[in-house]
C-alpha cells in the first residue's frame, strides 16, 4: 500500500469490550488494532450502566494504537414498555452524539467508517453517512442470522437493518456460511470475507511435549451449553474412557461450570478424565494452547469462532462440529469434522484423532502458517485497508 494516504478510520460497534462487558466483542477490538497497523483508527462504543452516577459518562482509552471512547448511560427504568423503549433508545443515540463530539474533537472528522455487528449501532453509521457523506462497510459475527437459530426479527428491526445494509458499500462476514445466510435473509449488498484475528505473535507451536503423557483435550467457550453442547462432550468423555484412558479432557471458559461438573461427576469422570477451569486472560489461553494437543468444539451452532483460529495458530488439529464457517478451513491436515450433536461420530473421531497425535500425522508448522497467512494481525489488516481504499477510489471517480 505504498504511496497511499495514511486514512482516518471510525470503528462503530453493537458489541465492544467495555468496563460492564470487558470481553463482549473482543473479535472487533481486534480488528480495529489490526487496521491500526496501517491506518488511524478510533472506536466508540455505547450501552447502559446501572451503576452510572451520571446520566451520561464519558472514559478515553488508547490501547495497540486504538483510541477509544466508551460513552455510558444510566439504565432506563420505566413502568411503561413502549416509553422505556424510546427513552433508551434516545439515550442511546444522544450518548453516540457525545462520543462522536469527542472524537471530531480530539481526533477529527474519519474519511471512513468501519461498523461492527449490524443492529442496532448501524443506525450510528447510516446517520453519519446522510449527515457527513462518509462511507461505511459493516462487519458480522453475529450467529442469529444463521438458519440454525431460527431467530425471529421484528418489523422495526427488519426494517431498519435492511436499510443499514443497503447502504453499506460492502458487508464482509467473518465465514462464507454467515455470508451465504444473509443474502438468503435479503441484506442486499456487495460482499467480501474477511476472517477474525488471531495473534499469531502469541499463539504459536511448541514442539516441549512429552511423548509418554497423556494426550489433552481442550475446549475453551463461554460453557453456555444451548450453544457449546458441553453435555454431549461429556458424555462423549464417559464412553471414550471405557475404550482408553491416554487422555484427559479440559473445559475451560468464563461460564457457570456449576452444573458440568454435577454432570462430569454423576458420570464418574470428573478430575479424573474431565477437567474444568475458570476465566484465562488471552496470555493464559494462549500458554494452555501450548500445553494441549488438540482442540475440540461441538457446537450445535456456531460462527467462525477465535478460539478455533487460536487453536491453529498454536499448531493443534481441531475436531469440531460442521457448524457454521469452522468446515471452511479444517481439511483433513488439520483435524476432523462431525455432525452437531452426533455424539457416536465425535466419539470415532476423538479416539482417531489421538492415535493420529500419536503417530506424528498432523504437521502444526502447517497449522500455524496457516493462520499466520489467513488471521493474522497483519493479514486481516491488509484486507481492510484495501477494500477502504479501493471504496474510497471508486466513490471518487462518481
Amino acid at each position: 500500500m505504498a504511496g497511499e494516504k495514511k486514512l482516518n478510520i471510525l470503528f462503530l460497534s453493537s458489541w465492544y469490550p467495555n468496563r460492564v462487558s470487558p470481553t463482549l466483542g473482543n473479535f472487533v477490538q481486534k480488528h480495529a488494532e489490526a487496521v491500526a497497523l496501517k491506518s488511524n483508527v478510533s472506536a466508540l462504543f455505547v450501552c447502559s450502566d446501572a451503576n452510572c452516577k451520571q446520566k451520561y459518562e464519558i472514559t478515553e482509552s488508547t490501547l495497540k494504537n486504538v483510541y477509544t471512547v466508551n460513552v455510558y448511560y444510566k439504565k432506563v427504568e420505566h413502568s411503561i414498555p413502549v416509553i422505556a423503549q424510546l427513552q433508551k433508545a434516545n439515550r442511546y443515540f444522544r450518548a453516540h452524539l457525545l462520543g462522536l463530539n469527542v472524537i471530531l474533537k480530539n481526533w477529527g472528522k474519519p474519511d471512513f467508517l468501519h461498523h461492527n455487528i449490524l443492529y442496532p449501532a448501524g443506525v450510528i453509521a447510516l446517520y453519519l453517512k446522510n449527515k457527513y457523506r462518509i462511507p461505511y462497510i459493516i462487519t458480522e459475527n453475529w450467529t442469529g442470522y444463521l438458519p440454525s437459530k431460527k431467530m425471529k426479527f421484528g418489523f422495526i428491526q427488519t426494517f431498519l437493518s435492511k436499510k443499514i445494509a443497503a447502504n453499506a458499500s460492502y458487508i464482509t462476514p467473518v465465514s462464507k456460511d454467515l455470508r451465504d445466510a444473509m443474502i438468503h435473509l435479503g441484506f442486499n449488498s456487495n460482499y467480501e470475507i474477511i476472517y477474525n484475528v488471531a495473534d499469531t505473535k502469541l499463539f504459536f507451536p511448541t514442539t516441549q511435549k512429552s511423548k509418554d503423557r497423556k494426550i489433552r483435550l481442550l475446549h475453551i467457550s463461554t460453557l453456555d451449553e444451548a450453544h457449546k453442547n458441553i453435555s454431549g462432550m461429556l458424555r462423549v468423555t464417559a464412553q471414550l474412557k471405557n475404550q482408553r484412558n491416554d487422555f484427559e479432557f479440559w473445559f475451560v471458559g468464563d461460564g457457570d461450570v456449576t452444573p458440568h461438573i454435577k454432570t462430569a461427576t454423576e458420570m464418574g469422570i470428573y478430575n479424573t478424565f474431565a477437567f474444568f477451569d475458570g476465566t484465562k486472560t488471552t496470555t493464559e489461553v494462549a500458554v494452555l494452547m501450548r500445553s494441549s494437543d488438540c482442540f475440540v468444539m461441538f457446537s450445535n451452532y456456531e460462527n467462525l469462532p477465535c478460539v478455533i483460529i487460536e487453536a491453529l495458530a498454536s499448531g493443534l488439529p481441531v475436531v469440531s462440529s460442521t457448524a457454521g464457517g469452522v468446515p471452511e478451513h479444517i481439511t483433513e491436515n488439520m483435524g476432523l469434522l462431525v455432525a452437531p450433536l452426533d455424539e457416536k461420530a465425535l466419539l470415532e473421531s476423538l479416539n482417531k484423532i489421538i492415535d493420529n497425535i500419536r503417530s506424528g500425522k498432523y504437521d502444526t508448522d502447517e497449522l500455524s502458517n496457516y493462520a499466520k497467512n489467513n488471521f493474522s494481525y497483519e493479514s486481516v489488516g491488509k484486507k481492510f485497508n484495501t477494500l477502504y481504499n479501493q471504496i474510497l477510489k471508486t466513490q471518487t471517480l462518481r
